[in-house]
């Protein structure tokens, strides 16, 4: 999809800043009850969220994104930020990039994830503007040039002008223009805080995120995305903490897995197979399953997803590997590690109120 075309926007991060290029993360979390469960569901399992070992397909037709229908009122308000309003009408414009790609019942879950971005974008557009900081016109054109030189450079893509790539998506280039302002203006604000030593320091900590290590683990999910309530999640909580009892109590993770789980991996007792410390799980999940030894428990770990265990059964040590090669893809990770902490402060800060 337009990610692997927008590759070059500053230090990459719009897929997780600029919701319109993220729709196909929306997409993706409709299709599946969760990121481990589509690997475990396949019968060859592809290492699930790993969009980089995916082939990039052509530019869809428009007839192949036709908009999804809405009847609501494109005005109405769906939430406030910090007094500031996201209507209807702004859903409805990224909602209609996905058109029927998805199936209609699970057009409300898609449109959950756009707000939540939408709200994040509308908080990251605020802090730039608060924070005075300023992105020339010579920079974003250099920006532009980058991904009009990456899409020669796609196969799928090379005949088509950087307009055609965003109108076939549903976008623009004054769309994507915002997207690189907002990316360099992050960039600014965060790239001072990284500087040669500590990308070193960093890349000494996770070399298995760069080395090729690999996990082996199993796990079991109790689903949260349709809870709602404060007393839905504690009771959730409560459950999953007394699944890791039971475990702690001898039972065979096998069976407890499919007696308990909410992921269709628990048909295989929860085995996941191999997977890589960055670009294939959700980060939270990978993060604690890269901390444990072989047959560790872990805490109940919290993402999008719900809540789970998790259990190492092999590692798979990596390769040495050479800083200065890494350096560019370390520096992003760090990067985009700092945005994310930017968000949590800022979103904390903010005055959010959901109507719809």
């Amino acid at each position: 999809m337009l990610r692997k075309v927008i590759k070059p926007l500053g230090v990459v991060l719009a897929g997780i800043l600029c919701i319109h290029l993220n729709v196909s993360a929306a997409e993706k979390d409709a299709k599946k009850s969760s990121e481990p469960a589509k690997k475990a569901a396949k019968a060859a399992p592809k290492k699930e969220g790993a969009p980089a070992k995916q082939k990039e397909a052509a530019a869809p037709k428009k007839e192949e994104t036709a908009p999804a229908k809405q009847e609501s009122d494109p005005n109405k308000v769906l939430a406030t930020v910090n007094g500031e309003n996201i209507c209807q009408k702004d859903a409805d414009q990224i909602l209609s990039r996905v058109g029927n790609q998805i199936p209609e019942d699970q057009i409300p879950v898609v449109t959950k994830q756009i707000l939540d971005g939408l709200i994040t974008q509308k908080l990251i557009m605020q802090y730039i503007r608060d924070s005075k900081i300023e992105v020339t016109d010579a920079e974003i054109e250099t920006e532009l040039n980058k991904v009009r030189e990456d899409i020669k450079g796609n196969p799928d893509l090379k005949d088509q002008t950087l307009e055609q790539v965003l109108e076939s998506h549903g976008s623009s280039v004054d769309t994507l223009k915002n997207d690189i302002v907002i990316s360099l203006s992050l960039e600014k604000c965060i790239g001072k805080e990284v500087d040669d030593d500590k990308v070193k320091a960093y890349f000494d900590q996770n070399k298995a995120a760069y080395d090729g290590s690999e996990v082996k683990a199993s796990h079991i999910l109790i689903d949260t995305r349709k809870t709602g309530s404060d007393p839905e999640m504690t009771q959730a909580l409560e459950k999953i903490k007394k699944v890791k009892a039971e475990l702690e109590s001898g039972k065979d993770f096998a069976e407890v897995a499919k007696q308990y789980s909410d992921c269709p991996s628990k048909e295989k007792g929860g085995d996941l197979g191999f997977f890589k410390r960055k670009g294939q799980m959700v980060e939270p999940f990978a993060a604690a399953a890269f901390s444990l030894k072989v047959g560790q428990l872990s805490d109940p770990v919290k993402t999008q997803f719900g809540y789970h265990i998790i259990k190492v059964t092999e590692i798979k040590k990596g390769s040495d590997v050479n800083f200065e090669e890494k350096k560019q893809a370390v520096k992003q990770s760090m990067m985009e590690e700092k945005a994310r902490s930017l968000i949590k402060q800022i979103r904390e800060k903010a005055k959010i109120e959901i109507k719809a």
